[in-house]
């Protein structure tokens, strides 16, 4: 073991600056406090190294109550304590975790009361991976385990807000290309925009504030969060926790339009529709004139297939009744009736196609004779007779059609009078077995306990045989009694 001598020690407290300035003689010794001592190897340490950028996997990480945090830095061969003042944590971009390999910017230290040296980090970086990126990673991790991405809790949008909401900035492309977009297709909307930051240290805060705001008040049927493509630094508001919380918590259908088709952000797992630019929120918002005429005319083709289907439906019940004999051959009188109504219609349309001819037929014999007349002074006579005769004419043509239109209406009522709903709004019924169609006409054909329909002319009876009275055709009370 070496030893150095007195001499160079002496030399060596001398030329050393941890030696240098305040000491103390003791017995002709210079000797300083242990105070100033560490005072002097700090100081000698940052002047030595300073500063300086360190690789280290982090071995241990713990945050006091204070806000400071504590842990330690590694590799293969060595390990040093280190900290980090809560001002510095508090701004980092990502939650450092044990095993996370990272870069430290920091200087030594020997802290005083211990003694023991540890390293003081000013800022933090993960090591081959960007810090947003794992700040990103970390965040989506939690809130898909809280459940805030679930497919389950998306709302569809409604088809055709009166009111759509815009968070956005009032300067951007994002704002215009949303308005072009909603003016070009539904220029009717009314549309309220909430101008705020996008991109910076207020941008968080003021955009889940605006969007907390729509949702308290109510002030949109649909809002739209948009932004203009940018580099993810310039989109990290949107993967702040803050905005993606206010998002998934909005009372609204909320369309998120941020950057960039390749662009995705956690705002974006937490909308209930994802939109690739801010023109295509607009486009998912509002529906072309021309879709929404194509919308309703579809449903007016179902809604005219759906009554066609009723009405099949009762044709096809009120045919099943044909089996009564009050009933018997209707629907071969209905053909009939409607076969001389239709004789009749064509008849009166053939009658009014031949006037012109007839009438034209006679003008041009009455203006022949008046030519070939050679009584010139009796062409007065013959005007008021040709006068006379136009006159008649025209009374046999309207007798001839009022007795055609009260022919036709004779028909009709005799028609309506063999409706069978029109016997039963007079008060009759048919009566079957239930789950039948053949009328009963007889009393003695059913038995106490049997089931009965009773169709009325507006809905029907399912009754029970409670006793049964045996009678001919009478028309006064007897019959079946029924409950």
């Amino acid at each position: 073991m070496n030893v150095p001598s007195k001499s160079r020690m002496t030399a060596s407290r001398a030329t050393s600056p941890l030696f240098a300035g305040e000491g103390a003689s003791a017995g002709g010794r210079d000797a300083m406090t242990v105070t100033a001592w560490v005072a002097r190897v700090n100081g000698a340490l940052k002047a030595a190294i300073g500063p300086a950028w360190v690789r280290g996997e982090i071995g241990e990480w713990k945050v006091w109550a204070s806000g400071h945090a504590y842990f330690s830095l590694k590799d293969e061969s060595a390990t040093v304590a280190a900290m980090m003042w809560s001002d510095q944590v508090r701004r980092l971009p990502f939650r450092p975790e044990p095993g996370t390999v990272v870069l430290a910017l920091g200087a030594p230290n020997v802290y005083p009361p211990s003694g023991r040296l540890s390293f003081v980090a000013t800022e933090l970086e993960p090591a081959g991976v960007g810090a947003l990126r794992v700040a990103y990673e970390q965040l989506k991790r939690k809130l898909q385990e809280e459940g805030l991405f679930d497919p389950a809790r998306k709302r569809p949008l409604p088809a055709l807000p009166r009111r759509i909401g815009v968070v956005t900035s009032r300067h951007g492309a994002a704002l215009r290309d949303v308005l072009k977009v909603l003016s070009r297709r539904f220029p009717n909307a009314h549309v309220t925009v909430y101008p705020v930051t996008v991109q910076g240290e207020r941008a968080p805060e003021e955009i889940a504030a605006a969007v907390a705001a729509f949702s308290r008040h109510r002030g949109a049927d649909v809002l739209i969060v948009a932004r203009g493509g940018g580099s993810k630094e310039d989109l990290a508001a949107f993967d702040d926790e803050r905005v993606v919380r206010a998002v998934a918590a909005s009372e609204i259908p909320t369309i998120s339009a941020v950057g960039h088709e390749v662009d995705v952000t956690l705002t974006d797992f937490a909308a209930d529709v994802r939109a690739a630019t801010p023109s295509q929120a607009a486009e998912l918002v509002v529906a072309r004139r021309e879709e929404l005429q194509g919308l309703l005319a579809r449903g007016e083709k179902e809604l005219v297939s759906a009554l066609g289907a009723r009405l099949a439906d009762a044709r096809t019940e009120l045919l099943s009744l044909s089996g009564e004999e009050a009933l018997a051959g209707f629907a071969s009188r209905v053909q009939d009736a409607s076969r001389e109504a239709g004789g009749l219609s064509r008849a009166l349309l053939s009658a009014v196609r031949g006037l012109p001819s007839l009438y034209g037929e006679r003008l041009a014999w009455a203006e022949g004779r008046l030519r070939s007349w050679p009584d010139r002074a009796a062409l007065p006579r013959r005007g008021e007779a040709v006068e006379s005769e136009r006159r008649a004419l025209v009374d046999r043509l309207t007798a001839r059609l009022l007795r055609a239109s009260e022919a036709l209406a004779e028909r009709a009522s005799r028609l309506s009078a063999l409706d069978p709903l029109q016997v039963l709004s007079r008060g009759y019924a048919v009566v079957s077995r239930a789950g039948q169609l053949v009328p009963i006409t007889d009393a003695s054909s059913t038995s106490p306990g049997d089931r009965l329909r009773v169709l009325l002319a507006r809905g029907e009876l399912l009754a029970e045989v409670r006793e049964v009275v045996p009678g001919g055709d009478r028309r006064g009370p007897g019959g079946t009694d029924v409950v």
